[in-house]
């Protein structure tokens, strides 16, 4: 029996020495190697602000903490797993086959780039981002898709930002469709693809206002479309980071459409994130975009990777990927399943994915 207390007493002495990165104090904290006052005193400012780590990797989002620090520290501390917060789904909603939609939502397959049709039954249709425009002949893909999903009017247009895979179809949409509302972000940028889609608006001459921060609008008197964020409009200003980022819900159905919004974008919006139904994923899935505490605020039931097929930049990251399957999200992709219809009547969904080449052989008529 001796020994058996002798083990228990060895064990209880090695987990003491350990140091609970979620509960130690700032003096505890600075004795642990390359971590002195200032970095303890930013590891307590970040766990009061966004929450305990749920792994010691998680350290590295601590300003200061590089991996060579946290390897380092791999041995030293410890998280007790059995505190962390069980993660929230009550929002999560079941799944179905069929059903009658207030909303249908389409994250299209246009390439590497990000093009949604937001489609309130029997009210308004909102395109948010135009995808890029591939060159040749041909017009750009997100022209073809909305031809194959029927559309003929666009009530609402707007877009994240004016990067060329997030803009670059949208003048062929002005010249092809009739689009009665343009929602721009305003942000200042030169881009010849840019200056082409405000000449088309012009030449239309539809409604043009900005998108403004906390602006409301309904599609339908179901379904509402939410700004969450504009971000800034300076001259020089990191167009990622201050993409628009809208939110569309439908009763107890909500999606969150991104742009391409990196860590520090996700950093200011992490205290007032909201759980969602379906995450269109930041930035194709990069590893720019995963700010723990965010996503974890987030709790995407569906996680949807917009890119393109065989894409240089290697998007969605394995990584990216996997800490989204760690959430319980189930995963959709535009890269290897087509364009993603989400349908739900505010209570339940459904899923249909439409994987479809381009069609050249569609007739537009202008």
């Amino acid at each position: 029996m001796s020994w058996i207390l002798a083990i228990l007493l060895s064990l209880s002495l090695l987990s003491n020495d350990l140091i609970n990165i979620n509960t130690a104090d700032e003096w505890t904290l600075r004795e642990l190697p390359g971590i002195g006052p200032v970095k303890a005193s930013k590891i307590v400012e970040y766990r009061t602000f966004y929450g305990p780590f749920l792994n010691v990797s998680e350290l590295e989002y601590v300003s200061g903490i590089g991996p060579g620090t946290v390897a380092a520290l791999e041995e030293l501390v410890f998280i007790d797993s059995s505190l962390s917060p069980a993660a929230d789904t009550l929002h999560w909603m079941a799944e179905v086959d069929s059903l009658s939609p207030s909303l249908i939502v389409s994250y299209l397959d246009v390439g590497q780039g990000d093009a949604i049709l937001v489609e309130a039954v029997g009210g308004k249709i909102l395109l948010f981002d135009g995808g890029p425009d591939t060159g040749g002949p041909l017009e750009p893909p997100v022209v073809f898709r909305l031809l194959e999903l029927g559309v003929d009017t666009i009530d609402v247009l707007s877009f994240s930002h004016p990067h060329a895979d997030h803009v670059g179809g949208l003048a062929s949409v002005m010249r092809n469709f009739t689009v009665l509302e343009v929602l721009d972000p305003g942000m200042p940028f030169s881009s010849w693809l840019y200056e082409d889609f405000l000449n088309a608006v012009m030449d239309e001459g539809c409604d043009y206002r900005f998108l403004e921060t906390g602006m409301k609008f309904q599609l339908s008197p179901d379904v509402t479309v939410t700004v969450v964020s504009v971000g800034s409009r300076e001259v020089n200003l990191d167009l990622n980071e201050n993409s628009a980022i809208l939110r569309i819900t439908c009763g107890n159905f909500s999606t969150l459409l991104t742009g391409d919004m990196e860590e520090e974008s996700e950093r200011t919006l992490t205290p007032i994130a909201m759980p969602v139904t379906v995450l269109k994923v930041p930035h194709h899935g990069s590893l720019t975009s995963i700010f723990p505490p965010y996503l974890r605020k987030l709790s995407p039931q569906i996680a949807v990777f917009s890119a393109g097929r065989n894409n240089s930049f290697g998007h969605p990251h394995p990584r990216v990927i996997e800490i989204y399957r760690e959430l319980g999200s189930e995963i959709l992709r535009t890269d290897t399943q087509g364009t993603i219809v989400v349908q739900t009547d505010g209570e339940v969904f459904s899923i249909l994915t439409l994987m479809q080449t381009f069609n050249p052989g569609i007739t537009i008529e202008n």
